[in-house]
């Protein structure tokens, strides 16, 4: 499938597509590398190279690079991933990360033995970290949906019809399965998604016409979490959606992303696809949505202000 970058903001921001180039082609067979897309944060992209048995980390804005060879482990293995900046200056501001360090996190369900594991990449170091077991048995949700980073901790979704949530401390180098929200199980496939609630705590939303409810999951003193309905929010009040969802017959089919760095949900509305602002509880339409894709938000800005914020559709 293709990638394609979608430019969100508005002129004179508003930066054309044809800035930003992956370096997909093989120059020698003048052939488009076959690749996925597996996640976008910090100014960088992570694709998954599907003949190689490598990622390759991008970074559209300066044209960077870097292949990576994955962990015996993980060859042959389904797998996600996610990248993020390792930078650990207060001052840093993520976007302009094209001269920080950065980690790369891989995730499978059947590694080693047909056990879970993980294992992280440093650009500090070159090399790929020790295999990090779980002691816990999951199934994880292959579509490359990306993960959520809250906090120091990164989330995915561990089924698009349930409500199992997959968390990765980079503390603690440690994987676990939580529980989401008491609900039902009867969950539409795109009905829901992981947001971050108040506090840097970790959401979840799900959208059930005409209503978007949104639960937080609250730790107390004694290391207990529990779901607390956070928020609900009646779409028929957002700014700028299409009239249609009004009547009787909603044409809104799915979520189909989170924007971590803006709160914001993106939404397939009719034939056109919306990002949701969940606290002005305003609308933008950003492209036609007539057939299956995933979205991944790309922010990034290289001094002296060349600012991008794009949607990767996929």
């Amino acid at each position: 499938d293709d990638i394609v970058f979608t430019p969100i903001m508005d002129r004179p921001d508003r930066i054309p597509p044809s800035r930003f180039d992956l370096h997909l082609l093989d120059i020698d067979s003048h052939t488009m590398w076959m690749v996925e897309l597996l996640d976008c944060r910090h100014g960088r992209v992570l694709l998954m190279d599907t003949l190689w048995d490598e990622v390759i980390m991008c970074e559209p804005i300066t044209g960077e690079q870097r292949r990576l060879t994955v962990p015996p482990e993980f060859v042959r293995n389904r797998f996600t991933g996610a990248v993020l900046c390792a930078a650990i200056d207060h001052d840093h501001v993520h976007g302009s990360c094209h001269s920080s360090p950065f980690n790369v996190v891989l995730i499978s369900a059947l590694g080693g033995n047909n056990q879970p594991i993980a294992c992280v990449y440093s650009s500090e170091t070159g090399e790929w970290g020790d295999i990090i077991p779980s002691s816990v048995s999951f199934e994880l949700f292959y579509d490359h949906t990306p993960g959520l980073l809250v906090g120091n901790a990164l989330y995915w979704l561990l089924d698009s019809i349930g409500h199992d949530i997959l968390k990765f401390d980079l503390d603690k180098q440690s994987l676990a399965v939580i529980r989401g929200p008491p609900l039902t199980n009867d969950f539409r496939h795109g009905s829901h998604c992981i947001i971050q609630a108040g506090d840097c705590a970790i959401g979840f939303a799900i959208l059930s016409y005409p209503h978007l409810q949104m639960w937080q999951r609250n730790i107390n003193f004694h290391g207990v979490a529990t779901w607390v309905l956070w928020k609900t929010i009646d779409m028929r009040m957002i700014i700028g959606l299409p009239k249609q969802i009004q009547g009787k017959r909603t044409l809104m089919r799915r979520i189909l992303g989170y924007l971590e760095d803006s709160d914001e949900i993106l939404l397939s509305v009719g034939r056109g696809a919306y990002k949701v602002q969940l606290k002005s509880k305003k609308s933008k339409k950003l492209c036609e949505n007539s057939y299956l894709t995933r979205y991944h938000s790309f922010n990034s800005f290289y001094p002296p202000g060349d600012f991008s914020s794009l949607v990767l559709i996929l």
